[in-house]
C-alpha cells in the first residue's frame, strides 16, 4: 500500500517492519465533551485504512489511546486559563470527578463510533452493551491506566540526558535532539510557545520548545484532581508522554504507522518523535500518516471551541449517520473539507442512490467479480483513493454483469466501506407481504400491468401513490419489493 509519508513528505510504498503485518497507533480521543465533527473525520479515516488493510490481507495490530487526564488548555481555546488541564476544568464545570467525567464521554465515543460503523481497535465491531468499563478488551489504552509505564519513559530519558528538572516540572530539552524539527523545517529560535506545551510561567524552563514530561503538583498545580507519586514528587503526566508510552508498551520499540492530524505535526508528534529517540535511542515510528482538517466556509479548522457540530445535532436535523461517514470517506484523507449542510445533503443524496441500486439488485448473492475486486485493491493501494473507488462502483453496477454477481461483490466492497449494505438489504427483505392492504395490493396490481404494458408515466404515478400510502417500491430483476416508508 502507498501512503503519504509526513517524513518523507511524499507518497511512499508502506514496507511493514514485519512481512505481511502492520502495527498502527492512532491518536484517539480526549475525553472531555462529546466528540465534534472535525474529531469524528480522524476516525473514519482511520477507521478506513485500518479496514483497507485488512481487505488486503494484513494482519493488522492496532491501538487507539484515550487520554482522560493531561490535557492541557491554550490561551487559543479558553482565554487566560492557559496551562488549565481540560479534564479538570470540566470536571469543575459539571460538578463531578475528572473520572467520571472521562468515563461519562468515553461512552459517547463508543456510541458515536457505533453509529458511524467505526471498528473497534481490535478489528471487531463494538458490541452494543460495551462501556468504558472494558475498552481496554478492544484496543482502546486509557493513560489513566498507563501511568507507571510513563513514568518509567520519562526515567528512561533522565538517565540518558534528555531531561532537567525545575520546581515546576521535569522538561525535555529539544535541543538534544539535532532533527527535533524535522517535519517542519523550522528552525528552534522561530519556534513558538504552542498550545499545551507550556505551564504559563516557569522561570526555570529552558528554551521556548522545551515540553513537560511530568508535571508536579506545586504551584498552580497545587489542587490538580488526578495525581500519582512519582521519583519527582506527586504530579501527573504531559500530555506527550502518554503517547510514547502507551505506543511502545503495546506494539513495540519499533512499529509502523503512528495516525493523527495534521494540527499534530508541529507539537504533539514533533516532541513524541523526540521522546522516543530520547527514551529508546531511535526513531520509534516509521511512517506518519496525517489527515487534514475539517473546515467552514471561511477555511477555518472545525473545532470544538468554533461551535461545531455533534453527531447527535446532526441526527436532529434528519440525517443518518452513514451519511456523514459516506462524506468524509469520499474525499482523500490528505485533502480538506469544506463542511456545509449542502455538502451533507449531496452526501446523503449520493448514498441514497447507492442504496437503492444495491437494493434493485435483489437478495440473492453470486460470485465475486474478479476484475471489479483486483481494481477495488489498486484504488485502496494507491493512497486510499476512495473517490476511484466509489466511481468504480457505479461503473460495476451499471455493467452487464449478473445482478447476482454485482450484489456479492459491492458486499465485498463494504468491508472497506462500512456503509452497513448487508443490513439495508435485510432491513428489504422484511417486505410488505399481498393481502395485508387492499388499497395498495390494488394499486400495485395496476403498477405491474402499467410497467408490462411499457406506460412509464403511470408507473411513476402509481409509485407516487404508494409512498403516499407509506410504502416505498422497488423494482428488482425479481420484481417489486415492496415495504414500509
Amino acid at each position: 500500500m502507498k501512503l503519504y509519508s509526513t517524513l518523507d513528505k511524499k507518497i511512499v510504498e508502506i514496507q511493514p517492519n514485519k512481512e505481511g503485518e502492520i502495527s498502527m497507533y492512532n491518536c484517539g480521543p480526549t475525553v472531555y465533551y462529546r466528540m465534534h465533527l472535525g474529531n469524528i473525520r480522524a476516525y473514519v479515516n482511520w477507521d478506513i485504512l485500518h479496514r483497507a488493510l485488512l481487505y488486503l490481507g494484513y494482519q493488522v495490530k492496532r491501538v487507539m489511546n484515550i487520554t482522560d487526564v493531561g490535557h492541557m488548555t491554550s490561551t487559543d481555546d479558553f482565554g487566560d486559563d492557559f496551562g488549565t488541564d481540560k479534564m479538570d476544568k470540566q470536571a469543575e464545570k459539571e460538578g463531578i470527578q475528572p473520572i467520571d467525567i472521562a468515563n461519562k464521554y468515553i461512552d459517547t465515543v463508543l456510541d458515536d463510533f457505533r453509529a458511524l460503523d467505526i471498528i473497534a481497535p481490535n478489528g471487531k465491531e463494538i458490541p452494543n452493551d460495551l462501556t468504558h468499563e472494558k475498552v481496554s478488551e478492544f484496543g482502546w489504552t486509557r493513560a489513566t491506566e498507563y501511568i507507571n509505564q510513563m513514568i518509567e519513559v520519562v526515567k528512561r530519558m533522565e538517565e540518558r540526558g534528555f531531561t532537567y528538572e525545575t520546581k515546576q516540572a521535569i522538561y525535555f530539552d529539544v535541543t538534544k535532539i539535532p532533527d527535533y524539527n524535522i517535519f517542519t523545517g523550522q528552525k528552534l529560535d522561530e519556534k513558538k510557545v504552542g498550545a499545551r506545551e507550556d505551564v504559563g510561567i516557569d522561570p526555570e524552563k529552558r528554551n521556548p520548545a522545551d515540553f513537560v514530561l511530568w508535571m508536579k503538583k506545586v504551584g498552580k498545580y497545587d489542587n490538580h484532581l488526578m495525581n500519582w507519586p512519582s521519583p519527582w514528587g506527586e504530579g501527573f503526566p504531559g500530555w506527550h508522554i502518554e503517547c510514547s508510552a502507551m505506543g511502545t508498551s503495546i506494539l513495540g520499540e519499533r512499529f509502523d504507522i503512528h495516525t493523527g492530524g495534521v494540527d499534530h505535526i508541529p507539537v504533539h508528534h514533533s516532541n513524541e518523535r523526540a521522546q522516543n529517540i530520547g527514551a529508546f535511542g531511535h526513531p520509534v515510528v516509521k511512517y506518519w500518516i496525517h489527515n487534514e482538517w475539517l473546515v467552514n466556509k471561511e477555511d477555518e479548522k472545525i473545532s470544538k471551541s468554533k461551535g461545531a457540530d455533534s453527531l447527535p445535532e446532526i441526527v436532529k436535523l434528519g440525517y443518518d449517520p452513514l451519511d456523514i461517514r459516506y462524506l468524509f470517506l469520499s474525499v482523500n484523507y490528505r485533502t480538506k473539507i469544506s463542511f456545509s449542510m449542502e455538502a451533507l445533503d449531496g452526501a446523503k443524496n449520493s448514498r441514497k442512490a447507492l442504496l437503492n441500486k444495491v437494493r434493485e439488485l435483489g437478495q440473492e448473492k453470486g460470485k465475486l467479480l474478479e476484475k471489479y475486486v483486483e481494481a477495488f485493491k489498486d484504488d485502496l493501494d494507491n493512497n486510499l483513493n476512495m473517490s476511484g473507488a466509489l466511481a468504480l462502483i457505479n461503473e460495476m453496477l451499471k455493467s452487464e454483469n449478473s445482478s447476482e454477481d454485482k450484489l456479492a461483490t459491492i458486499l465485498d466492497f463494504d468491508r472497506v466501506l462500512g456503509l452497513n449494505l448487508n443490513q439495508a438489504i435485510s432491513e428489504d427483505s422484511q417486505e410488505y407481504k399481498e393481502g395485508q392492504n387492499e388499497e395498495l395490493d390494488s394499486l400495485l396490481r395496476q403498477r405491474i400491468e402499467a410497467k408490462s404494458s411499457k406506460d412509464y408515466l403511470k408507473a411513476d404515478a402509481l409509485r407516487k401513490e404508494i409512498e403516499e400510502l407509506g410504502f416505498k417500491v422497488i423494482d428488482t430483476s425479481q420484481g417489486q419489493i415492496v415495504s414500509k416508508n
